[in-house]
């Protein structure tokens, strides 16, 4: 599904502000904060959401977590102004992008180029009812996570070492306007919150599209996580994002996929575990007919699913629940 390259040089600048930010959801009537051609390389200076809603304020919260007061973003305080409207999720979400030409039913190829630490830190966090297993702790639990000098790893309890592998949790198009007010915080058909682990730099994501311009948000940008997500919190951890994104109108989607050198990813995604699985059985035995152009048949695609192709729970903590079916592109003739 990969486009031909141009120059990887960014040539817009979104920052995250009280304008061009957020909570939680997924509007479909915001007008954009940036409009851009089909091609374009874009950076966003996202924001991870931990602190802005702190009752003390982002700098006394991270303090208290011993970071000092310099090293705090100072639009965090800034966005925490913004009304929170009824029905959104906790996230801080910077966008939209109009990329020009996209039209509901094409599809949005978001080429990640790199995604890369703003400040030098993250918070994972849990608690009682947090998580797959809501009853495990009986106190809240969050710490602090520095990343050492040259970036390769958080220094964790106990002498661990939690290698850096930055991605943002939440990338997503506008939804349809018969969805009504969508949170932010269950990922869908648009993407949104799909907090899968391996959209690192040099992936590329496929979005269906719903809106004229696409209107691409982001945010929820995290230093590590494991599949899952399973306490209910990565290491949330501010990060820029550079992206190319490129307007398909040379294939359709029902749901997200996405790729990198070595995999084709197939997302399966609702509130039913069982259901999301199906839905990820199916998007990848649709995709192993079509991309072999019908040389295999639905019964050997189905079969090939079964014993070559993983499928992976990428999202179990946000309502919805992700299963990614990951197929090696070295099974590809």
């Amino acid at each position: 599904m990969t486009s031909s390259p141009r120059s990887d040089a960014p040539s817009a600048v979104l920052k995250t502000t009280r304008e061009t930010a957020i909570w939680g959801y997924f509007p479909t009537d915001r007008m954009p904060v940036l409009t851009v051609e089909s091609g374009t390389v874009v950076r966003i200076d996202a924001i991870n959401q931990f602190g802005v809603s702190a009752p003390e304020g982002p700098v006394a919260y991270f303090e208290a977590l011993g970071v000092p007061a310099e090293e705090v973003l100072p639009e965090l305080a800034e966005v925490a102004k913004n009304p929170r409207p009824a029905g959104s999720s906790g996230h801080i979400l910077t966008g939209p992008i109009r990329i020009e030409g996209a039209e509901p039913g094409d599809v949005l190829e978001i080429r990640i180029m790199e995604v890369a630490p703003r400040v030098a830190y993250g918070v994972n966090s849990t608690g009682p009812g947090a998580g797959v297993c809501g009853d495990l702790l009986d106190t809240a639990s969050t710490r602090l996570l520095r990343l050492d000098e040259g970036d390769q790893y958080y220094s964790f309890a106990g002498g661990f070492k939690v290698p850096f592998r930055p991605f943002m949790g939440i990338m997503g198009v506008a939804p349809p306007t018969s969805a009504g007010l969508v949170s932010a915080n269950p990922p869908d058909r648009w993407g949104g919150n799909l907090d899968f682990r391996d959209l690192t730099a040099g992936s590329t994501l496929y979005l269906p599209v719903f809106q004229p311009g696409g209107m691409f948000y982001t945010g929820d940008s995290h230093g590590a996580q494991g599949h899952g997500e399973v306490d209910q919190t990565a290491v949330e951890h501010s990060m820029s994002l550079t992206a190319r994104f490129i307007v398909r109108k040379d294939v359709s989607l029902r749901y997200p996929r996405a790729e990198n050198d070595t995999s084709i990813w197939c997302m399966g995604i609702d509130e039913d575990l069982d259901v999301a699985l199906q839905i990820a059985v199916r998007e990848a035995v649709a995709y192993l007919v079509e991309t072999t152009k019908g040389a295999l048949t639905t019964a050997d695609a189905y079969a090939l699913c079964s014993i070559a192709v993983d499928f992976v729970v990428a999202e179990a903590v946000d309502g919805n629940k992700v299963i990614v079916a990951s197929i090696a592109k070295s099974l590809l003739p």
